[in-house]
Protein backbone atom coordinates (compact mmCIF):
# COMPACT_ATOMS: atom_id res chain seq x y z
CA UNK A 1 0.00 0.00 0.00
CA UNK A 2 1.49 3.23 -0.55
CA UNK A 3 1.72 6.46 1.70
CA UNK A 4 -1.39 7.78 -0.42
CA UNK A 5 -3.21 4.85 0.40
CA UNK A 6 -2.43 4.71 3.63
CA UNK A 7 -3.72 8.17 4.79
CA UNK A 8 -6.58 7.49 3.19
CA UNK A 9 -6.94 4.55 5.31
CA UNK A 10 -5.82 6.64 8.19
CA UNK A 11 -8.71 9.31 7.58
CA UNK A 12 -11.00 6.92 6.99
CA UNK A 13 -9.91 5.08 10.63
CA UNK A 14 -11.28 8.79 12.05
CA UNK A 15 -14.40 8.72 9.76
CA UNK A 16 -15.25 5.00 10.91
CA UNK A 17 -14.61 5.89 14.38
CA UNK A 18 -17.16 9.42 14.06
CA UNK A 19 -19.62 7.99 12.64
CA UNK A 20 -19.47 5.14 15.67
CA UNK A 21 -19.53 7.72 17.93
CA UNK A 22 -22.66 9.66 16.60
CA UNK A 23 -24.60 6.06 16.49
CA UNK A 24 -23.37 5.72 20.30
CA UNK A 25 -24.76 9.22 21.08
CA UNK A 26 -27.99 8.66 19.53
CA UNK A 27 -28.21 5.69 21.35
CA UNK A 28 -27.49 7.68 24.62
CA UNK A 29 -30.17 10.15 24.37
CA UNK A 30 -32.57 7.05 23.53
CA UNK A 31 -31.83 5.32 26.91
CA UNK A 32 -32.06 9.13 28.68
CA UNK A 33 -35.19 9.51 27.11
CA UNK A 34 -36.09 5.63 28.70
CA UNK A 35 -34.97 6.31 31.86
CA UNK A 36 -37.11 9.41 32.12
CA UNK A 37 -40.37 8.09 31.08
CA UNK A 38 -39.13 5.15 33.40
CA UNK A 39 -39.01 7.77 36.15
CA UNK A 40 -42.48 9.28 35.07
CA UNK A 41 -44.44 5.82 35.25
CA UNK A 42 -41.92 5.11 38.81
CA UNK A 43 -43.97 8.18 40.06
CA UNK A 44 -47.46 7.56 38.97
CA UNK A 45 -46.55 3.96 40.12
CA UNK A 46 -45.84 4.99 43.83
CA UNK A 47 -49.25 7.36 43.85
CA UNK A 48 -51.16 4.07 42.93
CA UNK A 49 -49.52 1.92 45.67
CA UNK A 50 -50.96 4.06 48.37
CA UNK A 51 -54.74 1.88 48.12
CA UNK A 52 -54.11 -1.51 50.26
CA UNK A 53 -55.45 -3.16 47.24
CA UNK A 54 -55.23 -3.63 43.62
CA UNK A 55 -56.11 -1.83 41.30
CA UNK A 56 -56.43 -1.68 37.69
CA UNK A 57 -54.86 1.83 37.68
CA UNK A 58 -51.57 -0.14 39.15
CA UNK A 59 -51.58 -3.01 36.76
CA UNK A 60 -51.69 -0.36 33.77
CA UNK A 61 -48.57 1.43 34.99
CA UNK A 62 -46.71 -1.65 35.59
CA UNK A 63 -47.67 -3.17 32.39
CA UNK A 64 -46.26 0.33 30.62
CA UNK A 65 -43.55 0.10 32.83
CA UNK A 66 -42.81 -3.67 31.31
CA UNK A 67 -43.29 -2.11 27.67
CA UNK A 68 -40.79 0.19 28.74
CA UNK A 69 -38.04 -1.83 30.40
CA UNK A 70 -38.56 -4.34 27.31
CA UNK A 71 -37.49 -0.93 25.12
CA UNK A 72 -34.78 -0.45 27.66
CA UNK A 73 -33.53 -4.22 26.72
CA UNK A 74 -33.90 -3.22 23.45
CA UNK A 75 -31.77 -0.14 23.47
CA UNK A 76 -29.26 -2.14 24.71
CA UNK A 77 -29.28 -4.29 22.74
CA UNK A 78 -28.78 -2.27 19.52
CA UNK A 79 -25.87 -0.62 21.66
CA UNK A 80 -23.98 -4.18 22.04
CA UNK A 81 -24.37 -4.61 18.35
CA UNK A 82 -22.99 -1.10 17.20
CA UNK A 83 -20.02 -2.16 20.02
CA UNK A 84 -19.20 -5.58 18.12
CA UNK A 85 -18.81 -3.68 14.74
CA UNK A 86 -16.77 -1.35 16.50
CA UNK A 87 -14.40 -4.32 18.29
CA UNK A 88 -14.36 -5.74 14.86
CA UNK A 89 -13.80 -2.32 13.09
CA UNK A 90 -10.80 -1.54 15.57
CA UNK A 91 -9.27 -5.42 15.36
CA UNK A 92 -9.05 -4.70 11.45
CA UNK A 93 -7.25 -1.66 12.20
CA UNK A 94 -4.86 -2.86 14.35
CA UNK A 95 -3.69 -5.69 12.19
CA UNK A 96 -3.69 -3.40 9.27
CA UNK A 97 -1.32 -1.00 11.34
CA UNK A 98 0.62 -3.52 12.50
CA UNK A 99 1.25 -5.16 9.31
CA UNK A 100 2.48 -1.42 7.88
CA UNK A 101 4.47 -0.90 11.26
CA UNK A 102 6.39 -4.51 10.20
CA UNK A 103 6.53 -3.58 6.50
CA UNK A 104 8.04 0.03 7.80
CA UNK A 105 10.86 -1.66 10.22
CA UNK A 106 12.04 -3.93 7.67
CA UNK A 107 12.40 -1.37 4.56
CA UNK A 108 14.27 0.71 7.67
CA UNK A 109 16.51 -1.86 8.43
CA UNK A 110 17.50 -2.63 4.96
CA UNK A 111 17.98 0.98 4.70
CA UNK A 112 20.70 1.61 7.59
CA UNK A 113 22.14 -2.05 5.92
CA UNK A 114 22.61 -0.63 2.93
CA UNK A 115 23.89 2.61 4.39
CA UNK A 116 26.39 1.05 6.29
CA UNK A 117 27.45 -1.36 3.57
CA UNK A 118 27.55 1.33 0.88
CA UNK A 119 28.62 5.00 2.58
CA UNK A 120 30.71 4.17 5.28
CA UNK A 121 33.14 7.37 5.55
CA UNK A 122 35.85 5.94 3.36
CA UNK A 123 33.44 4.78 0.76
CA UNK A 124 31.45 7.81 0.90
CA UNK A 125 34.46 10.22 0.76
CA UNK A 126 35.90 8.40 -2.34
CA UNK A 127 32.66 8.62 -3.90
CA UNK A 128 32.31 12.06 -3.42
CA UNK A 129 36.32 12.85 -4.44
CA UNK A 130 35.80 10.96 -7.85
CA UNK A 131 33.56 12.90 -9.15
CA UNK A 132 34.08 14.12 -12.75
CA UNK A 133 33.08 17.61 -12.09
CA UNK A 134 32.25 20.19 -9.47
CA UNK A 135 28.87 19.94 -10.29
CA UNK A 136 28.78 15.99 -10.69
CA UNK A 137 29.74 16.83 -6.98
CA UNK A 138 26.90 18.95 -6.08
CA UNK A 139 24.36 16.02 -7.21
CA UNK A 140 26.53 13.53 -4.98
CA UNK A 141 25.90 15.54 -2.24
CA UNK A 142 22.38 16.52 -2.93
CA UNK A 143 21.77 12.08 -3.12
CA UNK A 144 23.51 12.00 0.62
CA UNK A 145 20.97 13.95 1.78
CA UNK A 146 18.21 13.06 -0.02
CA UNK A 147 19.22 9.47 1.02
CA UNK A 148 19.91 10.48 4.95
CA UNK A 149 16.03 12.51 4.70
CA UNK A 150 14.64 9.29 3.31
CA UNK A 151 16.08 7.31 6.06
CA UNK A 152 14.53 10.08 8.97
CA UNK A 153 11.66 10.33 6.72
CA UNK A 154 11.19 6.49 7.39
CA UNK A 155 11.89 6.96 11.13
CA UNK A 156 9.14 9.20 11.44
CA UNK A 157 6.86 7.18 9.77
CA UNK A 158 7.61 4.38 12.21
CA UNK A 159 6.84 6.46 15.26
CA UNK A 160 3.87 7.74 13.87
CA UNK A 161 2.07 4.16 12.63
CA UNK A 162 3.31 3.35 16.44
CA UNK A 163 1.93 6.19 17.87
CA UNK A 164 -1.53 5.07 16.49
CA UNK A 165 -1.24 1.58 16.84
CA UNK A 166 -1.13 2.12 20.28
CA UNK A 167 -4.02 4.15 19.96
CA UNK A 168 -6.06 1.63 18.53
CA UNK A 169 -5.13 -1.05 20.97
CA UNK A 170 -6.21 1.34 23.70
CA UNK A 171 -9.60 2.06 22.14
CA UNK A 172 -10.01 -1.51 21.55
CA UNK A 173 -9.88 -2.27 25.53
CA UNK A 174 -11.71 0.62 26.17
CA UNK A 175 -14.62 -0.79 24.06
CA UNK A 176 -14.39 -4.19 25.51
CA UNK A 177 -14.90 -2.69 28.82
CA UNK A 178 -17.53 -1.13 27.40
CA UNK A 179 -19.54 -3.94 26.61
CA UNK A 180 -19.06 -5.72 29.51
CA UNK A 181 -20.75 -2.74 31.41
CA UNK A 182 -23.56 -2.76 28.76
CA UNK A 183 -24.26 -6.32 28.92
CA UNK A 184 -24.06 -6.15 33.01
CA UNK A 185 -26.76 -3.53 32.39
CA UNK A 186 -28.31 -6.15 30.34
CA UNK A 187 -28.66 -8.55 32.82
CA UNK A 188 -29.80 -5.98 35.59
CA UNK A 189 -32.79 -4.65 33.18
CA UNK A 190 -34.28 -8.38 33.07
CA UNK A 191 -34.09 -8.68 37.00
CA UNK A 192 -36.43 -5.48 36.82
CA UNK A 193 -37.75 -6.69 34.05
CA UNK A 194 -38.80 -10.96 35.60
CA UNK A 195 -39.85 -8.33 39.38
CA UNK A 196 -42.32 -6.56 37.53
CA UNK A 197 -44.02 -9.22 35.32
CA UNK A 198 -44.01 -11.21 38.90
CA UNK A 199 -45.82 -7.76 39.93
CA UNK A 200 -48.40 -8.00 37.32
CA UNK A 201 -49.39 -11.70 37.47
CA UNK A 202 -49.74 -10.86 41.53
CA UNK A 203 -52.37 -7.68 40.41
CA UNK A 204 -54.00 -9.33 37.83
CA UNK A 205 -55.01 -12.06 40.41
CA UNK A 206 -56.01 -10.01 43.08
CA UNK A 207 -58.10 -7.71 40.77
CA UNK A 208 -59.25 -11.40 39.52
CA UNK A 209 -61.22 -12.12 42.75
CA UNK A 210 -62.84 -8.86 42.80
CA UNK A 211 -64.92 -9.50 39.28
CA UNK A 212 -67.89 -8.49 40.49
CA UNK A 213 -66.44 -4.95 41.58
CA UNK A 214 -64.72 -4.69 38.48
CA UNK A 215 -68.01 -6.12 36.59
CA UNK A 216 -70.28 -2.65 38.46
CA UNK A 217 -67.31 -0.66 36.92
CA UNK A 218 -67.56 -1.30 34.05
CA UNK A 219 -71.44 -0.86 33.73
CA UNK A 220 -71.26 2.87 35.56
CA UNK A 221 -68.10 3.49 32.64
CA UNK A 222 -70.65 2.15 29.73
CA UNK A 223 -73.14 4.46 30.95
CA UNK A 224 -70.87 7.25 31.57
CA UNK A 225 -69.38 7.06 27.83
CA UNK A 226 -73.11 6.89 26.38
CA UNK A 227 -73.76 10.47 28.29
CA UNK A 228 -70.52 11.63 27.36
CA UNK A 229 -70.58 10.18 23.54
CA UNK A 230 -74.59 12.00 22.98
CA UNK A 231 -73.06 15.21 24.74
CA UNK A 232 -70.34 15.09 22.14
CA UNK A 233 -72.76 14.62 18.77
CA UNK A 234 -75.33 17.04 20.00
CA UNK A 235 -72.55 19.39 20.78
CA UNK A 236 -70.80 19.17 17.20
CA UNK A 237 -74.52 18.56 15.32
CA UNK A 238 -74.83 22.30 16.84
CA UNK A 239 -71.79 23.77 15.53
CA UNK A 240 -72.65 22.47 12.42
CA UNK A 241 -76.31 23.50 12.34
CA UNK A 242 -74.82 26.89 13.66
CA UNK A 243 -72.24 27.14 11.01
CA UNK A 244 -75.15 25.96 8.45
CA UNK A 245 -77.53 28.75 9.27
CA UNK A 246 -74.55 31.42 9.39
CA UNK A 247 -73.63 30.78 5.62
CA UNK A 248 -74.91 32.36 2.81
CA UNK A 249 -72.46 30.06 0.70
CA UNK A 250 -74.41 26.78 1.54
CA UNK A 251 -71.74 24.49 -0.13
CA UNK A 252 -68.89 26.21 2.18
CA UNK A 253 -69.60 26.56 5.95
CA UNK A 254 -66.55 27.12 7.23
CA UNK A 255 -64.99 31.04 6.80
CA UNK A 256 -61.49 31.10 5.12
CA UNK A 257 -59.86 31.10 8.66
CA UNK A 258 -61.48 27.90 10.04
CA UNK A 259 -60.41 26.20 6.50
CA UNK A 260 -56.97 27.61 7.09
CA UNK A 261 -57.56 26.03 10.59
CA UNK A 262 -59.08 22.82 9.83
CA UNK A 263 -55.91 22.06 7.44
CA UNK A 264 -53.24 22.81 9.60
CA UNK A 265 -55.02 20.68 12.28
CA UNK A 266 -54.68 18.13 9.69
CA UNK A 267 -51.06 18.89 8.66
CA UNK A 268 -50.24 17.89 12.31
CA UNK A 269 -51.03 14.16 12.17
CA UNK A 270 -48.54 12.58 14.16
CA UNK A 271 -46.98 16.17 15.89
CA UNK A 272 -49.58 16.64 17.79
CA UNK A 273 -48.93 18.14 21.77
CA UNK A 274 -50.34 15.66 24.39
CA UNK A 275 -53.29 16.77 26.40
CA UNK A 276 -50.71 16.42 28.92
CA UNK A 277 -47.42 16.68 30.10
CA UNK A 278 -46.98 13.45 31.73
CA UNK A 279 -48.16 10.26 31.68
CA UNK A 280 -48.79 7.35 29.43
CA UNK A 281 -51.73 5.97 27.21
CA UNK A 282 -53.20 3.60 29.58
CA UNK A 283 -56.27 2.26 27.74
CA UNK A 284 -56.35 2.86 23.41
CA UNK A 285 -58.56 4.10 20.87
CA UNK A 286 -61.44 1.19 19.89
CA UNK A 287 -62.82 -2.29 21.05
CA UNK A 288 -60.23 -4.42 23.20
CA UNK A 289 -60.34 -6.94 26.11
CA UNK A 290 -60.07 -6.00 29.35
CA UNK A 291 -57.13 -6.56 31.20
CA UNK A 292 -58.51 -8.40 33.99
CA UNK A 293 -61.51 -10.00 32.65
CA UNK A 294 -60.57 -11.77 28.89
CA UNK A 295 -64.04 -12.65 27.96
CA UNK A 296 -65.09 -8.85 28.70
CA UNK A 297 -64.69 -6.11 26.15
CA UNK A 298 -64.68 -2.31 26.97
CA UNK A 299 -64.81 0.09 24.17
CA UNK A 300 -63.02 3.53 24.02
CA UNK A 301 -63.86 6.34 21.70
CA UNK A 302 -60.24 8.56 22.67
CA UNK A 303 -57.67 7.15 24.73
CA UNK A 304 -57.31 6.92 28.41
CA UNK A 305 -53.79 8.75 29.51
CA UNK A 306 -53.06 8.30 33.46
CA UNK A 307 -50.49 11.20 35.00
CA UNK A 308 -49.24 12.49 38.04
CA UNK A 309 -51.42 13.68 40.86
CA UNK A 310 -52.59 17.09 40.27
CA UNK A 311 -51.35 17.29 36.38
CA UNK A 312 -52.40 20.00 34.28
CA UNK A 313 -54.98 19.21 31.44
CA UNK A 314 -53.55 21.34 28.42
CA UNK A 315 -55.09 21.96 25.10
CA UNK A 316 -53.06 19.87 22.06
CA UNK A 317 -54.07 22.90 19.55
CA UNK A 318 -55.34 26.19 18.62
CA UNK A 319 -58.94 26.60 18.59
CA UNK A 320 -62.53 28.17 20.46
CA UNK A 321 -64.02 26.47 23.55
CA UNK A 322 -66.92 25.47 22.40
CA UNK A 323 -69.05 23.84 26.00
CA UNK A 324 -67.75 22.87 29.15
CA UNK A 325 -69.99 20.58 30.74
CA UNK A 326 -70.11 18.01 34.03
CA UNK A 327 -70.72 14.35 33.03
CA UNK A 328 -71.99 11.75 35.46
CA UNK A 329 -69.01 9.61 35.55
CA UNK A 330 -66.50 11.58 33.34
CA UNK A 331 -66.75 14.54 35.80
CA UNK A 332 -66.25 17.65 33.68
CA UNK A 333 -65.58 17.78 30.36
CA UNK A 334 -63.74 20.10 27.62
CA UNK A 335 -64.86 20.66 24.15
CA UNK A 336 -62.54 22.42 21.73
CA UNK A 337 -63.26 23.04 17.85
CA UNK A 338 -60.35 23.47 15.78
CA UNK A 339 -62.24 24.05 12.02
CA UNK A 340 -63.80 20.85 11.53
CA UNK A 341 -62.18 19.14 13.89
CA UNK A 342 -63.06 18.71 17.63
CA UNK A 343 -60.80 17.92 20.18
CA UNK A 344 -62.57 16.76 23.66
CA UNK A 345 -60.99 16.38 27.60
CA UNK A 346 -62.98 13.98 30.23
CA UNK A 347 -62.52 12.81 33.52
CA UNK A 348 -61.19 16.25 34.74
CA UNK A 349 -61.42 17.47 38.11
CA UNK A 350 -61.94 21.57 37.67
CA UNK A 351 -61.82 24.03 34.34
CA UNK A 352 -59.93 27.26 33.72
CA UNK A 353 -61.44 28.00 30.51
CA UNK A 354 -64.97 29.41 29.34
CA UNK A 355 -67.45 29.28 26.35
CA UNK A 356 -65.87 31.38 23.22
CA UNK A 357 -62.58 31.78 24.59
CA UNK A 358 -59.90 31.03 22.27
CA UNK A 359 -57.37 28.96 23.27
CA UNK A 360 -53.45 28.78 21.88
CA UNK A 361 -52.10 25.23 21.98
CA UNK A 362 -50.32 24.32 25.29
CA UNK A 363 -52.28 26.51 26.96
CA UNK A 364 -53.74 25.36 30.44
CA UNK A 365 -57.55 24.28 30.70
CA UNK A 366 -57.94 22.48 33.62
CA UNK A 367 -56.86 19.79 36.21
CA UNK A 368 -56.73 16.16 35.79
CA UNK A 369 -59.49 14.40 38.70
CA UNK A 370 -57.85 11.17 40.53
CA UNK A 371 -60.60 8.77 41.52
CA UNK A 372 -60.63 7.05 45.10
CA UNK A 373 -58.10 4.57 43.50
CA UNK A 374 -55.74 7.26 43.37
CA UNK A 375 -55.57 7.05 39.75
CA UNK A 376 -54.75 10.14 37.88
CA UNK A 377 -56.58 9.38 34.65
CA UNK A 378 -57.91 11.75 31.09
CA UNK A 379 -60.08 10.88 28.79
CA UNK A 380 -59.48 12.68 25.50
CA UNK A 381 -60.81 12.00 21.66
CA UNK A 382 -60.17 14.09 18.43
CA UNK A 383 -63.56 14.20 16.21
CA UNK A 384 -63.50 14.81 12.35
CA UNK A 385 -67.15 16.45 11.83
CA UNK A 386 -68.82 12.69 13.60
CA UNK A 387 -65.87 10.80 12.77
CA UNK A 388 -64.32 9.67 15.76
CA UNK A 389 -60.50 9.70 15.21
CA UNK A 390 -57.66 7.52 16.93
CA UNK A 391 -55.46 9.90 18.87
CA UNK A 392 -52.92 7.78 18.91
CA UNK A 393 -51.89 8.11 15.23
CA UNK A 394 -52.49 11.99 15.92
CA UNK A 395 -50.06 12.38 19.40
CA UNK A 396 -46.66 12.87 18.62
CA UNK A 397 -44.61 9.28 19.80
CA UNK A 398 -43.38 9.16 23.21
Amino acid sequence: MNQKNWFLFLFFISIGFLFAQKKRHELEKEKVENQLRIAETNKILDETRTKKTATIGQLNVVTEQIKEKNEVIRTYIKEIRLINKDISNTESNIMALINKLNALKEEYKWMIYQSSKTFDAQNKLLFLFSAADFNQLVMRIQYFTFYSQSRKKQAQQISKFTFNLRLEQKRWHQIRMEKQAVLDNIRNEHQNLKSLKSEQESTVQQLSSQEEKLLDEIKDREKAVKKLDKLITDLIKKEIDKARAASVDKKSMRTPEQNKLSNSFAGNKGKMLWPTEHGFISEPFGTHAHPVLPRVTVINHGVNIQTNKYEKARNVYEGVVTAVAEVPGMNYAIMIQHGDFYTFYAKLKSTSVKVGQKVKAKEFIGEVYTNEDEVTEIQFQIWKGFDKQDPEQWLYPR
